[in-house]
Formats: structure tokens, C-alpha cells, sequence
């Protein structure tokens, strides 16, 4: 995630710290006067944040999902996940997991609170009056968190719960569309309080964002369904600009400029060696007017098959993070699978779907 400073990797993860956080700690700082027993407890807790994303990271590399990172933002934290089980039963031992570690945090705090002969659930009213113990207020704090991630909406550990149960019993898509609109019903609902009633700001905030993640959610399912039995073939580029190695920088700049394609398979005897994009171009030039496309251009460059799954090749895509990916057969580029032409794949089969 951009603007992020990585603070450390933990069991093969990158753990990072969106500079808005800094923000808010600073906030934090100056609204209570510089009191560090405050300050502190915000780290406490948001350290209880990223075990919570461990929670789900762990689990998922239980299936042989991995993690590309954690990052620690004002309103929680992000484990970003290559891909989400298929299978719902993992899906739903991936979700729960989070919470279950605030469980466990909560009951280790709760059983130290009765060693030092403190009853919390008694010391309850203060935690809500903000005058608790430090204990007792982050055992709180985690039970708190284990009751807002649970509710069924979108992007909440809830709505994934939802779906992973609906989804034992629905197709995948439909599980998803119901627990997208149970979570946009709740979206309603918050919006609703927080505007007639306790007129908090934080509320509506977090109403707009279960209603996002709501969509998102169900256009992500959308597009899986429609994916489906795809393969490679059925939707890969095969008018495209190839790029020589002898080329020059300027060259393809002029190129960019004139045309549609931003991004370039390097091809030498109808045989991939490399690829090109608008970045690399923008190295070269500033390397030099006559600097060749073999001297920046990147090598090594992942392929795929005509028979691959489309879903698949996307998913290396993005964890590769390239723009395209050639697609070769008896070693010759045949195609190329973007992003893009993706997209237009998916909206011509929607629109032929709603036709029949």
C-alpha cells in the first residue's frame, strides 16, 4: 500500500504503518495533552489489530493461501490475502479466525484481571465512562472488536461468515449477493441512527464503507461467476503493437502517444525475451533519446497457455504485478491476456447473459 512505512516482518510477513496512522496518534496525542497512559493503551490496542489480521493470515496459509502483507491504518487493519478460499468451509475457518484471536486476548486479560482480584464485569460501566483499568478496558476493547467484526456485512469478518455459510448450501455467487444485501440493509440502518438519532460522524463513515465493501464484494462474486470455465483463449488481445529490442526509447514513446497500447511484449523472431511499459519507456528516455528497449526493458517475463484458466493467469498477474501477460504456444506469442480486454470479456458476456 502506497504512502506505508514497513516496521518489520513477522512469521514471513511485511507488516506496514499507513502514515495516516501517525496522524492519528499524533491527534490522539494532542487532544489528551500529551498523556502517554492514553497513548499507550491506542498501541496496545492496535497491536491486538494486527494479531487479529495474523488471525486470518495464518489460517489462510493453513490452505496454502499466503499473505503479501498487513497494513495498520486509522480505522483497523488490512491483511491482504492473495486470494479467498473457494472451498467455504476454509473461507469460514479464515474469517473467524481474526476474532478468535481478540477471544483469546480477552480471556488471557480476563484471567489476569481475576489474579490481581479484579472483577471486570463489574468494572464494566467504568470501561464504558472511559475510566478503567488499562486491563480491563483493552479486555473490553477486544470483545468490542470481536461483536463489530461479526456483524454480517461486507467487509466485515461478518458478512464473510455469511457467505461462507450461505455458500454451503447457495452457488457462490448467489451467497455472495445475499450477504451483500444484508450488509447494505445494516449500511441503512447505521446511516439511519447516526443521522436521527446520535449524530455521530464516525458512524456514517463506517455506513458508507460497509455499503462500498457491500458492492465490491458482490461485483468481485459477479465477475468470478461470469469467469468461470473461461480459458485463456476465449478472451486474450491478439491485435497488438510488439516491440523489437533494437528499438529506440524515443521510438516507443511515439508509439504510446499515438496509439492505444501503453505496455509492449518484446519480441525477437516471434519469440517473447521481454516486456515494456509506460514506466520502462519513461526510464529510457531519461537514460537517453537512443537508448534501445533491450537495454530497459524487463526480462524473464512470466507467460501462460491458450488452454490456462483466465482466472488463474489474472491471479499471477496481480501478484506479479504486470500490466499484461503474453501468451505463448509451441513457444511463439500468440496473445496477450490485459486487464482491460478483460473487463470488455466480462461486460460483452454479462450483456449476452441478460439477452438470453
Amino acid at each position: 500500500m502506497k504512502w506505508s512505512l514497513r516496521i518489520g516482518r513477522f512469521l514471513g510477513i511485511d507488516v506496514f504503518l499507513h502514515f495516516t496512522f501517525l496522524i492519528f496518534l499524533a491527534v490522539i496525542w494532542y487532544f489528551t495533552q500529551g498523556s502517554l497512559a492514553t497513548l499507550a493503551f491506542f498501541i496496545a490496542a492496535f497491536t491486538c489489530v494486527v494479531l487479529h489480521e495474523y488471525g486470518h493470515a495464518l489460517a489462510a496459509r493453513r490452505y496454502g493461501i499466503p499473505t503479501r502483507d498487513i497494513t495498520l491504518l486509522p480505522i483497523g487493519g488490512v491483511a491482504r490475502l492473495e486470494r479467498m478460499p473457494a472451498d467455504p468451509k476454509q473461507e469460514l475457518v479464515v474469517a473467524i479466525a481474526g476474532p478468535a484471536v481478540n477471544l483469546v486476548i480477552a480471556a488471557l486479560l480476563y484471567g489476569v484481571c481475576l489474579v490481581f482480584g479484579i472483577n471486570p464485569m463489574v468494572e464494566a460501566d467504568h470501561f464504558l465512562h472511559g475510566r478503567a483499568d488499562f486491563v480491563i478496558t483493552l479486555m473490553w476493547w477486544n470483545l468490542v472488536m470481536i461483536v463489530f467484526n461479526m456483524l454480517p456485512a461486507f467487509p466485515m469478518d461478518g458478512g464473510r461468515v455469511l457467505r461462507a455459510l450461505l455458500a454451503m448450501k447457495l452457488e457462490y455467487a448467489r451467497a455472495t449477493r445475499v450477504a451483500a444485501t444484508v450488509g447494505r440493509g445494516m449500511a441503512l440502518l447505521f446511516a439511519y441512527y447516526a443521522i436521527f438519532h446520535s449524530g455521530s460522524p464516525m458512524l456514517i463513515v463506517i455506513a458508507f464503507f460497509v455499503w462500498m465493501g457491500a458492492g465490491e464484494e458482490a461485483a468481485a462474486a459477479d465477475q468470478k461467476a461470469l469467469l468461470s470455465g473461461v480459458r485463456v483463449r476465449d478472451a486474450m488481445l491478439v491485435d497488438f503493437r510488439r516491440a523489437a529490442p533494437e528499438e529506440t526509447a524515443g521510438t516507443m514513446a511515439q508509439l504510446i502517444l499515438q496509439g492505444w497500447q501503453t505496455d509492449f511484449p518484446v519480441v525477437f523472431e516471434d519469440r517473447i525475451i521481454g516486456l515494456v511499459t509506460r514506466r520502462d519507456v519513461i526510464a529510457g528516455l531519461n537514460a537517453g533519446h537512443d537508448s534501445t528497449v533491450h537495454s530497459f526493458m524487463r526480462q524473464e517475463v512470466p507467460v501462460c497457455s491458450p488452454q490456462e484458466p483466465l482466472e488463474g493467469v489474472l491471479d499471477r498477474m496481480r501478484e506479479a504485478d504486470l500490466p499484461l501477460m503474453p501468451v505463448v504456444q509451441d513457444g511463439r506469442l500468440v496473445g496477450l491476456v490485459t486487464p482491460e480486454n478483460t473487463v470488455e470479456f466480462i461486460l460483452i458476456r454479462r450483456a449476452l447473459a441478460v439477452r438470453v
